[in-house]
Parts: C-alpha cells; sequence; structure tokens
C-alpha cells in the first residue's frame, strides 16, 4: 500500500516552499551547497595560470550559485515553517548582518511537535 499525499524527493527539498523539514536536514542541504561552491572556488584558484579553466570554473561557480540562492531561500522557508513562522522571514538570510545569527537559529531552533498550518509532520511536503 501506497502512502497518500505528495512524497518528499530531492527536487521537492531543494527548490519548493511548500511544507516543513528539521534541523538535520536543513543543515545538511546548507552544507551541500557549501561543499559545491566550496569545490568550485578551489578549483578556480587552482587553475589561475590556465585562463581558459579559469573562466570555465568561473562560469561553474556563476552557474552554482544562481542554482544554490534559490534552494537556500527555499530551505529557509521550510525551515521557517517547521518552526511556525511565516516564510518571508527567510529573507533575514540575506542580510549580510543578520545572516549568521539567523543560519545558526535555524539549525538550533527545533520545530513544533505535531502538526502545524504549514503540515502534519517535518520532512514532508506539505498541503
Amino acid at each position: 500500500m501506497t502512502p497518500e499525499g505528495p512524497q518528499p524527493s530531492m527536487i521537492w527539498l531543494f527548490f519548493s516552499p511548500s511544507g516543513r523539514i528539521g534541523r538535520l536536514p536543513f543543515f545538511l542541504s546548507w552544507l551541500f551547497w557549501f561543499l559545491i561552491g566550496g569545490f568550485m572556488v578551489t578549483r578556480m584558484v587552482a587553475n589561475e595560470g590556465d585562463q581558459t579553466m579559469l573562466a570555465l570554473w568561473t562560469l561553474a561557480f556563476v552557474v552554482s550559485s544562481l542554482v544554490s540562492l534559490p534552494s537556500i531561500a527555499m530551505l529557509a522557508i521550510k525551515r521557517l515553517h517547521d518552526i511556525g513562522y511565516p516564510g518571508p522571514l527567510s529573507l533575514c538570510l540575506f542580510i549580510p548582518v543578520l545572516s549568521p545569527i539567523v543560519f545558526l537559529a535555524l539549525c538550533l531552533w527545533s520545530g513544533t511537535p505535531g502538526p502545524n498550518e504549514f503540515g502534519a509532520h517535518s520532512d514532508e511536503p506539505g498541503p
């Protein structure tokens, strides 16, 4: 028997604002994007002497940045939903002075136990 309702997927995790996610998936998703960006930067530094390779790695870095920014916003929205707050507060992550504080709060603040207005359970799509 298959469960009813939408099922979690990688597309939902990274690119959908609906539902809720817990602290661990939020942190691991951020870590994923951090490692992707770090890898791109190390490749750029390693290829400083080769202009063609530097240009290609710079392009890859720009593309990964453009993909990761909306993904980070969607992750923050779902994490805020788990805590019980509305998604627009995720914009605080893009204010340089507040960003580290908000990130730590989202990583450490436990979610609402049981259902809330954004979904029945953590780590699954919402209504």
